[in-house]
């Protein structure tokens, strides 16, 4: 077992992430997923995490352009890389070839020392697009609702959890995770969809007059 250490994944392939994020979890490890580099590249700048698990292919930026970015501004913790091809790129302390040996990924969960938590310090620019993406995720949650889309309700709880968590939004992220989980285990006859428009109000009461914070 690896002790209780934080893993920041980053995979764009919805199955696979959920399939990494129980893996870890089986390990003992507490988890934060982000689905592409830019994600990757924020979360990572909080200094929460003692290991980076990061795909290379992914949007808005890969693996390897985000691992570089974090390099250049200092960023000097684990970054363990995933990939289905053979790969050779400085910068990574590890590469590990897809499907990833989760045996192999505990012994080198279990040889990486505990990294100490730095108080994150968000400026006022990146607290301000936060709000506006989260104004945007609640209008998406509102038409998903409406259509009782629960997939793309789930993905938009995933994505506000990270993020809301990042930004001090403690409770937010506690009541998507539950509303993430509830949307998975849950038949649209049930009170979901009530608690999912309960969810929306605190969502919106969340982001209200802070988009040009």
């Amino acid at each position: 077992m690896t002790g209780c250490k934080h893993i920041l994944i980053a995979e764009d392939d919805s199955f696979l992430l959920s399939l990494l994020e129980l893996q870890c979890s089986s390990l003992n490890m507490q988890t934060c997923c982000v689905e592409n580099g830019e994600q990757l590249i924020t979360e990572a700048l909080s200094y929460q995490y003692d290991i980076i698990l990061t795909d290379i292919q992914m949007p808005l930026c890969d693996g390897i352009q985000a691992m570089q970015i974090l390099r250049r501004l200092g960023y000097d913790r684990p970054i363990f890389a995933m990939s289905a091809d053979r790969l050779n790129c400085e910068g990574f302390d590890c590469i590990l070839q897809k499907p990833v040996d989760i045996d192999l990924l505990a012994r080198l969960c279990e040889q990486t020392p505990q990294q100490p938590k730095v108080q994150l310090e968000i400026n006022s620019e990146l607290t301000s697009l936060f709000y506006q993406n989260l104004a945007q995720l609640s209008q998406d949650f509102t038409t998903a609702l409406q259509q009782e889309d629960f997939m793309t309700m789930q993905q938009i709880c995933h994505k506000i959890k990270g993020g809301a968590a990042s930004f001090g939004h403690m409770h937010l992220s506690q009541l998507a995770d539950r509303m993430q989980q509830r949307l998975v285990t849950e038949s649209p006859e049930s009170s979901i969809l009530q608690e999912s428009r309960q969810f929306l109000l605190i969502l919106q009461q969340s982001g209200a007059g802070n988009e040009t914070a």
